[in-house]
């Protein structure tokens, strides 16, 4: 049996995209047109074929509707100059026609706008995108094609072009409203907009029909704002109730940086019966929270599906930290490496880091602290620091309480249950603060220091504790860690100093490792 074809123009829009979508869930084959060849690769998948037609010309068109039963024609505009309105939405719909009729399509789905039938007759419906979506009705309705035209409300879902900026807004505790906010609108799921397109475009329905597409609950912009804001802490996201700036129409265009047709349709305060519709072309019309729940959750929800395999690394250039990169990413890790640039690091260390988070394709972030310096370096500079006298070269004061509390809020920021420091057994001898007792009650200060209903805890690995320098230095070759680029130097000349016992640790490494 042979699977079922329309073409979608204006695929790469909002509902083109959404409607290709639902296309795809019911098996069907799609003729995708777009008009400018950049967004070609966005919209083509299997199942899809995309037709590249810059100007609409009725050849052009003819082709990409080969074979198909309907089109649905999305590529239309909202702002413009009246020329503008004329070529695209007119013109453009006329030359869609002629194509249809000329390869037998049965039907043209046509979504206009709400309120078009007042064109000429309201305030608000006076202007030059109400007049081309009142023309190309009348074409529609004066050709010799089927067609199903929709009114719609607003088309709300996730990703759409309203919910998101109104919790961009919620977020900063300022959300402005045109007008007084009371303007009665019928918002609609965008699933059951594209329900309604793609049951008409299947032939259900009558022809030559025209849909008020609209929801079933009543609402203002004040109540939509306060919808979100109830949806945004459902899903456990604790802000505050935003304040409400009103902006008069006429600032709205150049407040909100949109044109002055948008602001006319804010003033739509069309009432309709949305189950007309639903009954005619069989679909269900959800409640308005739904579309407002599933846009919240695409904008604020973590994207994170196994946070227990997503890892901080502490990279800091060394064989140590570069071992400890190559051998996450052999375990499976999906790291994130983090780079403390504190002050006098040496530039060759950061550079280290900097090629082998490239080398390793990880995400490298780095963090500036430029406060942060060595004991001896602190001296110099005048303090009294009392833990620089007898304290191990390179010693930094609670140097590893500061980095790894700065990796556990990366950790949290980027959904990770574990923090993986490269530090060898060498290590523990020389600094107290990189052995098991230490990170055991970091891990317990970390732990508290969260709310009391994140219950998720930060783990902090050092799976070389027990490794000797020789040890790690072998491992590294059987993981192909670049060595070449590592630097163990506490110095930063172009050239490793030799003399400082990071040098010297790795030259006596390298030298057993050659010995044997």
């Amino acid at each position: 049996m042979l699977k079922q074809k329309i073409a979608i123009t204006g695929a790469n829009g909002y509902l083109g995209m959404q409607t290709i979508k639902g296309a795809l869930e019911r098996d069907l084959l799609i003729n995708a047109i777009v008009r400018r060849s950049e967004v070609v690769e966005s919209v083509t998948s299997k199942n899809v074929e995309v037709f590249l037609v810059k100007n609409f010309t009725v050849k052009d068109l003819e082709t990409a509707f080969q074979g198909c039963e309907a089109v649905i024609h999305f590529a239309n505009i909202v702002c413009g100059s009246k020329e503008l309105f004329v070529k695209v939405n007119i013109k453009g719909l006329k030359n869609v026609i002629e194509a249809a009729r000329n390869v037998g399509v049965s039907r043209i789905i046509y979504p206009s706008g709400l309120g078009v039938e007042k064109y000429g007759e309201r305030e608000w419906a006076n202007n030059n995108y109400f007049y081309s979506k009142s023309k190309a009705e009348q074409l529609l309705i004066n050709s010799d094609v089927s067609y199903v035209i929709f009114r719609p409300s607003y088309i709300l879902g996730s990703n759409d072009e309203l919910i998101p900026d109104i919790i961009e807004q919620i977020y900063d505790g300022k959300v402005y409203i045109a007008g007084t906010g009371e303007v009665p609108m019928q918002p609609i799921y965008v699933m059951d907009a594209v329900t309604a397109f793609l049951n008409a475009s299947l032939g259900k329905g009558k022809d030559n029909v025209i849909y008020n597409l609209v929801g079933l609950e009543t609402l203002n912009m004040k109540d939509l704002v306060r919808k979100v804001t109830n949806a945004i802490k459902d899903i456990g996201l604790n802000i505050p109730p935003p304040k409400y700036e009103y902006v008069p129409y006429e600032s709205a265009s150049s407040k909100f940086g949109i044109c002055t047709e948008m602001v006319d349709v804010m003033k739509c305060d069309i009432i309709a019966d949305g189950k007309i519709a639903s009954k005619a072309l069989g679909f269900r019309i959800s409640p308005i929270e739904e579309a407002i729940n599933n846009a919240v959750r695409i904008k604020m929800s973590s994207p994170i599906k196994n946070p227990s395999n997503r890892v901080i690394v502490m990279l800091s250039g060394g064989i140590d930290s570069a071992t400890t990169l190559f051998w996450a990413l052999n375990n499976g890790y999906e790291v994130t490496a983090l780079s403390i640039n504190y002050k006098w690091r040496p530039k060759k260390e950061i550079k280290a880091s900097r090629k082998l988070a490239e080398l390793a394709k990880v995400s490298l972030v780095e963090v500036p602290m430029s406060y942060i310096m060595g004991a001896v370096d602190l001296r110099m500079e005048g303090f009294p620091i009392p833990s620089a006298e007898n304290a191990p070269e390179g010693f930094i004061p609670l140097k590893n309480l500061i980095f790894y509390s700065v990796g556990a809020y990366f950790a949290e920021m980027y959904g990770c249950n574990k923090i993986i420091g490269g530090h060898i057994h060498e290590d523990i001898k020389k600094f107290s603060d990189v052995g098991e007792n230490f990170f055991q009650n970091l891990e317990n200060l970390i732990k508290i220091s969260k709310h009391d209903k994140d219950l998720r805890n930060i783990e902090i690995l050092i799976p070389f504790s027990n490794k000797t320098k020789e040890e790690v230095l072998k491992l590294a070759y059987e993981l192909n860690v670049p060595i070449d680029v590592t630097w163990s130097c506490y110095a930063d000349y172009d050239e490793p100093c030799g003399n400082c016992s990071s040098c010297i640790s790795r030259q006596k490494a390298m030298k057993q490792i050659k010995t044997n």
